[in-house]
């Protein structure tokens, strides 16, 4: 009969490791995941990430429109460019839409209310810059790395009914005149613009309206799938906590089971947590390498724009999968030493009795 209480409690025993890491990494990713303060943290230094991407894009969204029209190529100075955007964007204002951002995300998850949701975006720092000498240092540049056109146009229809760039760049007209006229005509379209206009530049996207999910089929996914994600937010929010009451549970059932003295109980709860210990710790070294390779496995994306949404992705992952991995390695650290003491408990209290 002992000999078959003891067999039981080796297999809840092995249940105790099971519980115990999956308590380990599934509690502490979601104290990670819930940390909003974490996600903007991760974001930061965004400003310099447009700054060294977004002139690459706007050098390949025009090579790619003039050689769509038959246009001679393009040479944007996209280190010059790069200098005019530095100095258009007002210091900090992109992270601090990122921010708003990420507060509009969890707040859509602690609440569950979708249908109000709303992107709030304060453009007035960055239109007040566009406006002045850094908007025309900007229009000046990209203006300046225009094709000569090779058909007679007439200059008063260079822009078209439209506000774009010109494609090319008419004859005999001095560049810095064309650049001032597209810089004042996207002014002109941008104080026109009633979104931008009202709320003294504060533009109110909403997420979820009725309209937009009646237009957007991927919308409603796009809804229900947050609605799911909310949902489960919630639980491990106020339930979270359960995952520990397994292995505690086992804890407990190892001593009714097989606990008869004070050896017994250092040793059979001594050994499943330094094993639970032990393989966390492992786990926790080889994932790094695990996540790197299937970021590696990522399709990569030529254009400028998506390759640095990528890489903000890849900057976000690694820095919840090393806070995460930190908070695991801490725990599994502390579970190591509680182990080693029972440990010693074990063989101290043995020994003991063996003397007497």
């Amino acid at each position: 009969m002992r000999s078959f209480l003891q067999f039981l409690a080796g297999i809840v025993a092995i249940f105790f490791v099971i519980t115990a890491v999956l308590a380990l990494f599934l509690t502490n990713l979601f104290t990670v995941i819930a940390n909003r303060e974490l996600i903007k943290e991760s974001l930061s230094n965004l400003d310099s990430l447009v700054v060294e991407n977004v002139p690459t894009f706007v050098a390949q969204t025009l090579e790619q429109q003039a050689r769509e029209r038959g246009l001679a190529p393009i040479n944007l100075d996209e280190a010059l460019l790069q200098q005019s955007m530095a100095t258009l964007l007002p210091p900090g204002w992109i992270e601090a839409q990122a921010d708003t951002a990420v507060d509009t995300v969890y707040d859509m998850l602690e609440t569950g209310n979708l249908d109000n949701a709303e992107l709030e975006i304060d453009t007035s720092p960055l239109l007040d810059r566009f406006r002045g000498e850094p908007g025309q240092a900007v229009v000046r540049n990209i203006v300046a790395s225009l094709p000569v056109c090779t058909q007679p146009i007439n200059p008063a229809d260079l822009l078209g009914p439209t506000v774009t760039i010109p494609d090319c760049l008419p004859p005999g007209v001095p560049t810095e005149q064309v650049s001032q006229q597209v810089h004042a005509r996207l002014v002109q379209a941008l104080d026109s613009n009633p979104q931008l206009s009202s709320e003294f530049g504060v533009v109110r996207i909403p997420l979820f309206s009725p309209e937009q999910q009646a237009q957007n089929e991927e919308l409603v996914q796009a809804r229900a799938q947050l609605l799911r994600l909310q949902r489960t937010f919630a639980f491990m929010q106020q339930w979270g906590w359960i995952l520990w009451l397994l292995p505690f549970s086992c804890l407990l059932l190892i001593t009714l089971l097989a606990v008869r003295s004070w050896s017994e109980w250092g040793l059979w709860w001594g050994w499943p947590m330094v094993g639970t210990a032990v393989l966390v710790l492992f786990v926790s070294l080889i994932f790094p390498a695990i996540t790197t390779f299937l970021l590696r496995q990522l399709p990569t994306d030529p254009t400028a724009l998506v390759g640095s949404v990528q890489q903000m992705g890849v900057r976000l992952v690694t820095a919840v999968t090393d806070t995460w991995l930190n908070r695991v390695n801490i725990q599994a650290a502390v579970m190591f030493g509680a182990g080693l003491l029972f440990l010693l408990l074990g063989f101290a209290t043995r020994r003991r009795k063996a003397a007497w």
